[in-house]
């Protein structure tokens, strides 16, 4: 007779908020935790197993002596810490530098309290997994992950990242919560039915959700079922001589024959899919949160380069070769006291990227309080980008003609596209606008934010121009009062009122003038088309696309409606309200029944792409809106960003959502098609020849699957009613479009520079640009950047003086490069998708090193 043997994992899934807030749920922690600590003194054998390094900063600050009592419990081996990571988020839809601080922050808080890592991830409940989890566990201290949804025919694997990495998986056959005696029994059932041919295999009980931990009446359970093992008539003798253990992950793993393991690629995705869309602006807010906080880190580097004044050029940093000395402060960089705040608005952001609050299905009230949190964290990261900004032109010296108009990039390459600037102007005086080099340059007026018209004192000025921007840098740019020779439209002039066409040298936009609707958008000169009409991403026209959208907040359609309505948005009016040699904008108004979409398409005369800012008042309940671009059937192979990666797939038939971030790429056989770039929306799909983006779903808050649920006393709120405003980048190309126009577009749509409008004053250094950072080839004669290596964070060490820089490789290719950072020069080599992170010392002699994601250097602590 087969053996089976079941290692019961006692444990309590806990969501902080869901059906309740937050403060309830650090209660139920706190009872939780409790119950599973009594649960050890009734039951000698009883195990638990935690996540969630949250849960124990609670505990810590509000009972200490409980919190003494868990740790004499891990060192015992009888409460086995998982998951690794502040809180089990979403792992779909945030960023990737979001699930580098889950584990930096909560590995080195374990590694401090407990004296140990945690080795094996678990996320039970989150709705699917990205594909570079892999490469993101084994960097951060785990070799293992357990998760539930999707529910896999493989229970046990080993799964493989983009980049090599690998991980043993767990994916639970079945339930991570048992309440009675009954379920207990359902659950071991489920789990032999199957893992059919397994020797071993873990098995959860305990009631989770709300917390609750394992029960006196489920631990007696197995414990019955324990004595009744091996007798006539058996409990579950159908599925051989089963035998039930008090167990944890840890020994199930220990015990486990991994050298059979099957390896899975990919992410497992499609689970919830509703919740890709769902709350709008909780999703925008969180895009928002996750690229001010990178920023900040970004530009508190960029002042503590500026403060050692290792690089004094007039230009961009001169390099010196790896290993020979420069102008260096002997004390080392100066970092802002801001850097110990970041720690503390990070969390703020993991709590709230959880995977209920993240997917949408928690109740309005703790929604609302995200959106609290959320918004404090822009805030927050937000006055620590502007004292950052301040300390670094403080320190220079901007005397001169006219004002000093400082502009910053923090990517690892150049800015060169265009920027619109608002600044205090007198109203009647003229403005000249020179470069970083003194030499005057054109520019555009524009209509300001500020409504107002003063004609005698005080004013705003608005304008849009052309700039260069170093890598990972600054340029200083001036406003003088003096008549310009090269402004044009200085009374907001329309050049050409045409409203049907944008076109310049690069790309050609129509409209239809009966429904506004954007029916061509064609790439005009690339050296594959010479001769040639170009290539025309649009088979057809347009439209935003209404559907009549019933399902739960979760996306359960629960044998209700969910359709395309057919209907169209009608046109209000189309009009050109900007026209000079700098830019045009068309403003298309169009409406459907009581919904509202004002579109401002803007191309400038040297663009690539077309730019879309969208403002839509939205007041449709159980709808869903879909901006709908004709790219035609034979595009089909799609490109998507997903965390610290792209994911690519190709969509013939499925018509339902996929989940993307900042933008999405889809292209024929010969790599022809059109990249969409976004600042807040996460779902997509393919549908009759039509790339869909979904804009917006009102869905009732926390409505979930049950049976006659709804009740006409009640009172229902939907999501996403009311206004919003997302842009989107549409770049039409017609050959394949390499990773770094994709991500080009994407840090553009959602702000690519910072400006400040500074007063003259004197500094230490008398410079007009510099680059702090950025990436070359390896050869010194290599004119162009290394564009499939990106770096996409620099920030503070969190043990000491140190910078660590994060690095990406993009296009599949392991490459050797140059990393130039603060005037000198790195050999470096970076795998194929790898996610790399680099610590360089106080002291800038010292050679780079190669750390993981906790920033410890590779054989420490793993």
């Amino acid at each position: 007779m087969e053996k089976k043997e079941l290692y019961m994992i006692g444990n309590s899934h806990i969501d902080p908020v869901w059906f309740w807030n937050w403060e309830e749920g650090m209660q139920e922690v706190k009872a939780t935790y409790a119950s599973a600590l009594e649960r050890m003194k009734e039951f000698e054998d009883f195990k638990f197993t935690s996540t969630s390094t949250l849960f124990f900063e609670w505990i810590e600050g509000i009972l200490p002596e409980m919190f003494e009592e868990i740790k004499q419990r891990v060192a015992e081996g009888r409460w086995e810490i998982t998951g690794g990571w502040f809180l089990e988020p979403d792992c779909i839809l945030p960023c990737g530098e979001a699930f580098v601080r889950q584990g930096l922050y909560a590995q080195r808080y374990l590694k401090s309290r407990f004296g140990r890592l945690c080795t094996i991830g678990s996320n039970v409940d989150s709705f699917g997994h990205n594909h570079v989890l892999p490469q993101i566990l084994k960097k951060s201290g785990m070799d293992a992950y357990v998760f539930m949804r999707p529910r896999l025919d493989t229970p046990v694997f080993v799964w493989e990242g983009a980049d090599g990495s690998q991980v043993n998986a767990i994916s639970l056959p079945a339930e991570y919560t048992t309440w009675f005696h009954d379920p207990t029994v359902k659950n071991i059932e489920t789990t032999l039915e199957r893992t059919k041919g397994y020797e071993k295999m873990p098995c959860c009980y305990g009631v989770g959700n709300h917390g609750g931990g394992p029960t006196i009446e489920n631990i007696n359970s197995i414990l019955s079922l324990q004595k009744a093992s091996g007798t006539p008539g058996a409990p579950f003798a159908a599925y051989g001589d089963v035998s039930l253990r008090f167990s944890s992950y840890t020994e199930f793993l220990e015990d486990l024959d991994k050298s059979r393991l099957p390896v899975i690629k990919g992410p497992f995705e499609k689970v919830n899919e509703g919740c890709y869309s769902i709350d709008s602006y909780f999703k925008s807010l969180n895009r928002l949160a996750e690229r001010r906080l990178i920023e900040a880190d970004c530009l508190m580097s960029m002042a503590a380069c500026a403060a050692t004044a290792a690089c004094t050029s007039t230009a961009a940093c001169a390099p010196t070769p790896a290993g020979t000395s420069g102008e260096e402060s002997p004390a080392g960089p100066e970092w802002m006291k801001q850097t110990e705040e970041m720690e503390n608005l990070w969390k703020t952001l993991l709590f709230n990227e959880f995977h209920d609050t993240m997917g949408g299905t928690t109740i309005k009230q703790a929604r609302e309080e995200a959106i609290m949190q959320m918004s404090g964290v822009c805030a927050g990261a937000g006055k620590i980008k502007a004292l950052a900004i301040q300390k670094i032109v403080n320190g220079l010296s901007t005397l001169g003609e006219g004002f000093p108009l400082v502009l910053f990039n923090t990517d690892s390459q150049p800015y060169d596209d265009y920027v619109e600037t608002e600044l205090e102007w007198f109203c009647q005086a003229p403005l000249k606008l020179l470069d970083a080099d003194g030499k005057e340059i054109p520019y555009q007026r524009i209509h300001t934010d500020a409504k107002v018209r003063h004609t005698t004192l005080g004013g705003r000025r608005r304008f849009v121009f052309r700039a260069h921007i170093p890598a990972f840098g600054f340029a200083v740019y001036r406003t003088v009062k003096a008549e310009p020779a090269l402004c044009c439209n200085n009374h907001m002039e329309i050049d050409n009122p045409a409203a049907n066409v944008l076109e310049n040298d690069f790309i050609r936009a129509e409209f239809d003038t009966q429904t506004g609707a954007l029916v061509s958008l064609v790439e005009k000169s690339f050296p594959e088309n010479e001769g040639t009409e170009g290539y025309d991403a649009l088979k057809g026209a347009c439209s935003i696309r209404v559907y009549r959208d019933e399902r739960d907040a979760w996306g359960g359609l629960q044998g209700r409606r969910y359709e395309d309505r057919n209907e169209t948005f009608r046109l209000i009016s189309m009009e050109k309200v900007e026209s000079g040699k700098i830019r045009e904008v068309i403003r298309v108004r169009t409406a459907f029944e009581g919904t509202t979409l004002e579109q401002l398409y803007s191309l400038g005369a040297q663009e690539k792409e077309l730019c879309v800012e969208n403002r839509l008042v939205f007041n449709h309940t159980w709808t869903l809106l879909k901006a709908a671009f004709p790219t035609g059937k034979a595009c089909s192979h799609t490109e998507a960003e997903t965390a610290y990666g792209t994911l690519e797939r190709t969509i013939t038939e499925d018509t339902s959502e996929y989940y993307m971030q900042r933008f999405l790429d889809v292209s024929d056989g010969e790599g022809r098609g059109l990249a969409i770039a976004n600042d807040g929306k996460y779902a997509f799909n393919m549908e009759d020849g039509r790339t869909q983006i979904t804009l917006c779903r009102s869905a009732i808050y926390a409505q979930g699957n049950s049976a006659e649920w709804y009740n006409e006393k009640e009172s229902y709120q939907y999501t996403d009613i009311g206004p919003q405003t997302f842009h989107l980048i549409l770049k039409p190309h017609g050959k394949k479009l390499p990773r770094s126009e994709a991500y080009r577009i994407a840090q553009k749509a959602n702000g690519a520079y910072e400006y400040l409008a500074d007063s003259a004053h004197p500094g230490r250094e008398q410079i007009t640009q510099k680059s702090f950072a950025g990436v070359r080839g390896t050869d010194d004669r290599a004119a162009c950047d290394v564009s499939n290596v990106r770096i996409m964070l620099v920030k503070k060490c969190e043990d000491d003086n140190s910078f660590i820089i994060r690095l990406l490789e993009t296009e599949g290719k392991d490459t050797a490069f140059m990393l130039e950072f603060n005037g000198r020069r790195y050999p470096i080599q970076i795998g194929h998708e790898e996610i790399l992170t680099l610590k360089i010392e106080e002291n800038a002699q010292q050679p780079v090193t190669e750390v993981n994601l906790l920033e410890w250097t590779l054989k420490k602590d793993q």
